[in-house]
C-alpha cells in the first residue's frame, strides 16, 4: 500500500495528459502558394507513328500477295498434277487429288478473302 502523500502505480496511470491546442494554428504557408512550376522539358518530342504504321502496312501487303501467290501455286499445281494422272493413266490418283484439292480449297480462299479484305480496308492514313 502506499504511504499517504504517495501515489499508487494504477493511480500514477490513471492520470490524464491532455494537450491544449494552440490558440492560432496557422497553415503551411507552403500550400497557399497554388500550381508549382517544374521547369521546361526542352527535348520532349511526340512519338513518331509513321514507321510502326507503314510497318503494318508493308506486314498487311505481304500477307495479302503471299496468300494470294500460294493459292495460285496450289491451283496450278492441282491441275499439272491432274494432267500428270492422266497422261500416266493413273485414275485412281486423279480421284484422291480432286478429294484433296476440295478440302484445301475452301480454306485456302477464306484465307485469301480475309488478308484481300484488310489489305483493301485498312487505314487510309497509313
Amino acid at each position: 500500500m502506499a504511504k499517504d502523500g504517495e501515489r499508487s502505480l494504477v493511480e500514477q496511470e490513471s492520470i490524464e495528459v491532455v494537450a491544449e491546442p494552440s490558440p492560432d494554428p496557422s497553415p503551411d504557408p507552403s500550400l497557399d502558394e497554388g500550381v508549382t512550376e517544374g521547369g521546361s522539358v526542352p527535348s520532349f518530342r511526340e512519338y513518331d507513328w509513321a514507321p510502326e504504321k507503314r510497318h503494318r502496312a508493308e506486314t498487311a501487303r505481304y500477307l495479302a500477295f503471299g496468300l494470294i501467290g500460294i493459292l495460285a501455286c496450289t491451283i496450278a499445281i492441282q491441275y499439272g498434277m491432274t494432267v500428270f494422272l492422266i497422261w500416266q493413266n493413273r485414275e485412281g490418283g486423279v480421284a484422291t487429288l480432286e478429294k484433296l484439292f476440295s478440302t484445301l480449297l475452301p480454306v485456302l480462299s477464306g484465307l485469301v478473302s480475309a488478308a484481300a479484305t484488310y489489305y483493301f480496308t485498312r487505314e487510309k492514313g497509313s
